[in-house]
């Protein structure tokens, strides 16, 4: 993705939810815990996150990085955590 293009949805995913028409992408600002959903694919453009996974297990993501997952799992912001969101 375009630095451009991740710097201009981090600026508008601050100041709410984002929604692409015609594409299941959505980013935001996730501030509490959130359940995820199966199989989905979490690029973070800000801050730090955890994704809790089945049986102890967890992904820690930073700025930048990104997890496919595709399990029943839990969303928990470290501190303010902007996420782009792509579903399976």
């Amino acid at each position: 993705m375009p630095e451009s293009v991740k710097l201009h949805l981090l600026r508008l995913a601050r100041e709410g939810r984002v929604e692409v028409p015609g594409l299941p992408l959505k980013a935001y600002t996730l501030k509490e815990p959130e359940e995820g959903r199966e199989g989905a694919f979490y690029l973070l453009l800000e801050g730090e996150l955890v994704i809790d996974l089945p049986e102890g297990r967890y992904l820690h993501l930073r700025r930048g990085e990104a997890a496919w997952v595709r399990e029943p799992h839990h969303l928990l912001p470290v501190e303010r955590a902007v996420l782009l969101v792509l579903p399976a």
